[in-house]
């Protein structure tokens, strides 16, 4: 097997002077990252040191192409930012006077940037599908046209959050902030492994993603400790905290190692990044002595309750850590580290955790603040308990007003719902309809016991599962086309794709499965036993269907999605 290891910069890879083509074969999967995922990869590049490593690219180099095995997700999302930078750059440009001394940086820039995605008039990327007709589009922007008509395809999503969050006024006020950036963008490193026969190249794939893992921060930090006189045993009970079935987690040992320092050892409000773990501990452990495991240890005990695997979809810690609040873990690690110092009691912690909550799923609906933006007010926020001493009611009403003020405002969450929900976070979806279930519904009883979070025996699957009233899958009936699009039925499955997601088509069920695709008047009437337990099923989510219809379309959806969106309202939104 002949195995080409090459590390390389994105310049090299994207070389303008070359022919360079990568391309993602057909067997792939079409580009899936969502905005977390962006956003963490722009704010290491953003923070980290010039020649950021950022992974591997694997690649079969058969038939003169470079067919991208691994690699595909992160060289899309780099490709993406590009463009992004290419867009927001050309907007400064057309706003410089011609005698700035940046004018010419700017416009080189640009030259380079649109040679990087396009070998003349062939984009260097080579996607699948829909994602390469979205991708072909949106490169017109280097030809100074404007891409259209691709709006709701997941592809354009991104590239608009890239264009519209990370890379807007606020992040990048002037041109040297952001050509400072495109040059560390350039600069990160990728790991090339180029191997000639696709069947070697799965084979590599496998030893990559195979338990034999390279050194990592932790093995270096665990390095660092013994050679200060640490004791095995004490890194060894610091790392079983975090093990699962007996298996290492490294992913959570890791956050929590960052997370910790980020809660008690900084006086800034930025957050400390992957690639400086090893420095810092190396510093902290040279100040505080190899005794400083103890404390570790006795933090890690509240952080795996904090981010723990419980299956409540409820107003606690387990609520909390199904909604993506990693952003949160500081403060909440803080503050139960420090219960005793700050006078709080259970009720005042369950207050905090309200507000979180409800921060935290409105954020997750309207993708607004920006991960990094709200990791830095609500670590920002640690900091001032810390400053002002605050204490028992007095720090919960601060905690109460910071959390108000930083949340998502109402109309930007209202138009979001609009758009769906389901597709962007499922679990905070499911928390939203057990939520609405558990406040107004009247199902479950002293004789009916709550089961919502319950898991069926028998194929280990949550009891209740998502139901979409007009269905999701791709097989639409003859019958919902023309509920759907009864002038075209050509057209049902624009129509489905545009609504299927939205709050007012969802339900939860027990007999997910067993309903499917069915029509609405079989969903209404399914029976187990002589029972209806279908859409018929008592509960409040149900009772929100108008079931004196005999169909549900876009107008039935409408007038319920706009009768959950108001009890959104009212559970979520901080007064």
């Amino acid at each position: 097997m002949k195995i080409t290891p090459e590390t390389k910069t994105l310049a090299a890879i994207f070389q303008t002077s070359s022919d360079n083509r990568y391309v993602i074969p057909v067997y792939q999967r079409n580009y899936s990252w969502k905005d977390d995922q962006i956003e963490t990869l722009f704010d290491d590049i953003r923070n980290e040191d010039l020649g950021y490593y950022v992974g591997n690219l694997l690649i079969n180099t058969a038939e003169g192409f470079n067919n991208v095995i691994d690699g595909q997700q992160r060289l899309t999302t780099l490709s993406i930012m590009l463009l992004a930078l290419y867009d927001k750059l050309t907007e400064f440009n057309k706003n410089m006077e011609k005698e700035d001394p940046q004018n010419d940086e700017v416009s080189e820039a640009r030259v380079d940037i649109k040679r990087q995605i396009l070998n003349g008039d062939v984009v260097r990327l080579q996607l699948l599908d829909k994602d390469q007709k979205v991708w072909t589009n949106l490169v017109k922007i280097l030809k100074n046209e404007e891409p259209g008509g691709w709006g709701r395809y997941y592809l354009y999503k991104r590239y608009k959050y890239v264009r519209n969050e990370l890379l807007n006024d606020d992040n990048f006020a002037t041109p040297a902030e952001l050509l400072g950036f495109y040059k560390k963008l350039i600069n990160i490193e990728l790991l090339q492994i180029a191997v000639p026969d696709i069947s070697d190249a799965y084979q590599v794939f496998a030893s990559l993603n195979s338990k034999g893992m390279p050194l990592t921060p932790l093995d270096l930090l665990k390095n660092i400790y013994l050679s200060r006189n640490g004791e095995l045993d004490k890194w060894n009970q610091l790392k079983e905290k975090f093990e699962k079935n007996d298996e290492e987690d490294p992913a959570k040992l890791t956050s929590f190692i960052l997370n910790n320092f980020d809660a008690f050892e900084t006086d800034s409000s930025s957050s400390l990044t992957k690639g400086k773990i090893v420095k810092t501990y190396e510093k902290l452990f040279k100040e505080k002595g190899a005794d400083y495991i103890d404390v570790l240890n006795d933090r890690a005990v509240k952080y795996v309750d904090i981010a723990n695997e419980d299956p409540e979809y409820n107003w606690n810690l387990s609520g909390l850590a199904k909604l993506d609040a990693t952003t949160a873990y500081p403060l909440l690690l803080n503050l139960l580290v420090n219960k005793e110092n700050y006078e709080l009691s259970e009720a005042q912690i369950n207050s905090i955790l309200t507000d979180l909550i409800k921060l935290f799923v409105l954020r997750n609906i309207a993708l607004t603040p920006k991960a990094s933006n709200l990791r830095s007010a609500l670590n920002g926020l640690r900091k001032s308990i810390s400053e002002n001493s605050w204490k028992s009611d007095e720090l919960v009403e601060n905690i109460h007003t910071t959390v108000k003020k930083i949340q998502p405002k109402w109309e930007a969450v209202k138009v979001a719902l609009q758009d769906g929900i389901y597709d962007k976070n499922k679990k905070t979806t499911r928390f939203i309809l057990i939520a609405l279930e558990r406040k107004n519904g009247t199902f479950f009883n002293k004789a009916n016991p709550d089961s919502l979070d319950d898991y069926d025996a028998n194929n280990g699957n949550l009891r209740w599962s998502i139901e979409h009233i007009i269905p999701q899958g791709s097989n639409l009936s003859d019958e919902w086309k023309d509920v759907l699009s009864p002038d075209d039925r050509d057209r049902a499955t624009e129509v489905q794709t545009q609504n299927v997601h939205r709050l007012g088509n969802l339900t939860l069920t027990p007999y997910n499965s067993e309903m499917g695709n069915k029509s609405f008047s079989l969903k209404k009437d399914f029976k187990v036993k002589d029972s209806l337990v279908g859409l018929s099923l008592e509960t409040y989510l149900n009772d929100s269907i108008d079931k004196t219809k005999s169909i549900f379309g876009i107008d039935e959806l409408n007038a319920r999605q706009d009768l959950l969106v108001e009890e959104v309202k009212k559970l979520f939104l901080i007064p």
